[in-house]
């Protein structure tokens, strides 16, 4: 028996198939799905802050990376992680979709499986969203909506002259894992296959940093050396990082070793680990009584808008390397 396409079955047969198990914050959802518009309330006392994020097949992701389930978490992940870099709690999730006629109505099940799987572990309500067609490979977009106390969130711009400098977890993992996956050693090294497929947003540590009173933050989406830069010039400073106080996975260097690769290059231009990297002062820093996943890797040294290296006594400019959709 040949497998359900999606033109077998319609835009409505396959709203029916996807469309449950979406709550999980009731208490901030007046009207959920199945209306021309999904109603949520916030808590007295909170601004609302809103980001969306678009994955394209051929360009984030192919059929070969990644399976549908992953797709799915990536999606959710990677738009969760922008309220992390604010400071905020994302509790609402919108989701615009483009699919072929051809593809398998099992693989948007498990695109949607995925998207329930990180929904529920961040606890961010499915407020419903649109589905079309597409002439040409899949394309998925997602909107998030979070809440932040009143005038708290962080933005990048508020760097100051003085701030400590700081990464957390480990960086380049994702950028290692997808080497793997397109080497053909995906079974050899199954932590950074995961860190690249599932990135995990870091909600509690951009919540924790905020109450610290972090001037900063942005999440590593594009590579450390894009963020770092982007915080440089819209605060309008210039940073020091010292390149050996980067945070490298162990795997990640057995890898980097293995391949002759240097693994910062995967650090500073990789990107999609969406981890967070912000400043904050260092009376600031000493008072949070959970620093584990937090490293500090340099400083903000003066007024300007440049990021650079401070190694064996010299210190130069780091260029941007990062993911740029338009350059090649």
């Amino acid at each position: 028996m040949s497998e359900d396409r999606i033109g077998d079955i319609g835009e409505f047969g396959l709203i029916r198939r996807i469309t449950h198990d979406f709550i999980y914050r009731p208490e901030l959802v007046c009207l959920g799905t199945g209306d021309d518009g999904g109603v949520y309330r916030i808590p007295e006392g909170f601004d609302e802050v809103i980001s969306t994020d678009t994955m394209v097949e051929g360009l984030h992701f192919t059929k070969e990376t990644m399976g549908p389930e992953d797709v799915g978490y990536h999606l959710a992940a990677s738009n969760f992680s922008d309220m992390a870099a604010m400071g905020a709690d994302a509790h609402g999730f919108v989701l615009s979709i483009a699919l072929p006629n051809d593809l398998p109505v099992s693989w948007v099940e498990s695109l949607y499986d995925g998207i329930r799987l990180c929904c529920r572990k961040y606890r961010v309500n499915l407020l419903g969203g649109d589905v079309t067609g597409s002439p040409k490979g899949i394309i998925l977009t997602g909107t998030v909506l979070g809440m932040v106390p009143e005038g708290k969130m962080v933005p990048r711009s508020g760097a100051k002259v003085g701030d400590l400098v700081f990464v957390t977890e480990t960086i380049g993992d994702s950028a290692a894992g997808l080497y793997a996956l397109l080497h053909g050693m995906e079974k050899d090294w199954p932590f950074l296959v995961k860190r690249h497929r599932r990135p995990e947003p870091q909600i509690e540590k951009g919540i924790l940093l905020r109450k610290a009173g972090a001037h900063s933050l942005n999440d590593i989406s594009d590579g450390l050396s894009r963020e770092l830069n982007e915080i440089a010039l819209a605060s309008q400073v210039e940073i020091e990082i010292e390149p050996a106080l980067i945070p490298l996975s162990e795997e990640t260097k057995a890898l980097a070793v293995k391949e002759k690769v240097n693994p910062l290059s995967w650090a500073f231009n990789g990107g999609e680990d969406y981890e967070l990297t912000g400043t904050i002062f260092p009376e600031s820093f000493d008072t949070i009584e959970r620093k584990d996943g937090i490293t500090v890797i340099g400083r903000v040294t003066g007024k300007g808008h440049g990021v650079y290296l401070k190694e064996n006594g010299s210190r130069k400019l780091l260029e941007i390397h990062g993911y740029d959709h338009f350059v090649k």
